[in-house]
């Protein structure tokens, strides 16, 4: 798993991501499933003495199984003048080789071409285009259903040769979508933050609910309202009967005693936003959020239960008109651990 931030400003895109990898694999815990029996109640066995076991596909757990960190998640797409950069989230590699491999192979293909790609959102359905076949080409000789492919997915913002303004658009390489997330002509959607990956704790903050705080209240009211309406139903049942068997007659046939379908009950879930002026943040400000929002994450994953998938340095990158991306602190690499030699 990962995080991907992006946060779009009047004059500038800053992208920020972690940089752990996970690896995952899909279980069955037979404890809690239904097993074959047979008429006496034991279970069945094959000719080899094997059980049988009912599932279906929403009986599999995603498991980690591993993680690590140093994994480069953030990288340029398009060099000005249109400078466009990309985080991913999702399937770290595609035919064995990491998403950053193939990103940079992109981007090296970009900057040979002849006719130069001018929009942010052209450059995103190029490398869609290239993203897709790879995916195809993974996934060409595997046994695993549909619904078990992952594809990669990415936050891109930049500018395009004659943008006034940034933009930020996410690709979901196996929905094979482009879709705007921020930016473009209308003020409302301008500026603003998106996130990616795993990213319940950026939600939280900045909507003051996460997707399954929402689902989970949304469900519970409507499950007691459901209840609330059977009772109701029961009563008014119950007493029109008493009512009839007092002045000794019988209900009359075909009677239902029906209430109205409930009305859904709409919460205002966007009073419990953070007010945050996207548009006019200055840049160190800027970069400060996407800092922020990115550790938030991070202490979830470190702190609570399980294999912490999400944390290792902060990535960060800028990218304005003037001066196309730049990569906040990025380390080279270095020789650190030399060994145990007692020698100065």
């Amino acid at each position: 798993m990962t995080v991907n931030i992006g946060v779009v400003t009047s004059d500038a895109v800053v992208l920020g991501c972690d940089s752990v990898a996970s690896t995952s694999s899909y279980y069955i815990d037979p404890i809690r499933l239904d097993w074959h029996k047979g008429a006496d109640g034991n279970w069945l066995k094959d000719a080899d003495g094997k059980f049988s076991l009912k599932f279906d596909f929403d009986d599999y757990e995603t498991i980690v199984t591993n993680a690590w960190g140093g994994v480069t998640k953030l990288f340029p797409l398009h060099e000005s003048p249109s400078p466009v950069a990309a985080v991913t989230a999702g399937l770290a590699k595609l035919k064995d080789r990491p998403i950053a491999s193939w990103a940079s192979e992109f981007h090296a293909k970009c900057a040979k071409r002849n006719k130069r790609l001018v929009s942010v959102e052209t450059i995103c359905q190029k490398f869609l285009e290239f993203m897709r076949a790879k995916y195809d080409e993974h996934y060409a000789d595997s046994r695993a259903p549909e619904r078990f492919r992952e594809g990669p997915e990415f936050l891109v913002g930049g500018y395009g040769r004659n943008d006034d303004f940034p933009s930020l658009f996410r690709i979901r390489v196996k929905e094979n979508t482009v879709v705007r997330e921020l930016g473009g002509t209308s003020v409302k959607t301008r500026s603003g933050v998106a996130w990616n990956g795993q990213s319940d704790a950026v939600e939280r903050f900045i909507r003051g609910y996460d997707g399954q705080v929402k689902w989970f209240v949304e469900k519970q009211i409507a499950e007691g309202l459901g209840e609330h309406s059977d009772k109701i139903t029961t009563y008014i049942t119950d007493t029109v009967n008493k009512l009839f068997d007092q002045i000794k007659q019988k209900v009359p046939e075909g009677t239902e005693i029906k209430l109205p379908d409930l009305a859904a009950i709409k919460i205002d879930w966007e009073q419990f936003a953070v007010d945050v002026d996207y548009a006019n943040l200055p840049l160190q400000e800027a970069v400060n959020l996407v800092s922020f929002l990115v550790l938030l994450q991070d202490g979830k994953s470190r702190f609570a239960r399980g294999v912490p998938t999400v944390g290792g340095r902060t990535h960060l990158g800028v990218i304005t008109k003037e001066k196309g991306l730049r990569l906040l602190n990025e380390p080279e690499l270095a020789h650190q651990y030399t060994g145990f030699a007692d020698d100065r």
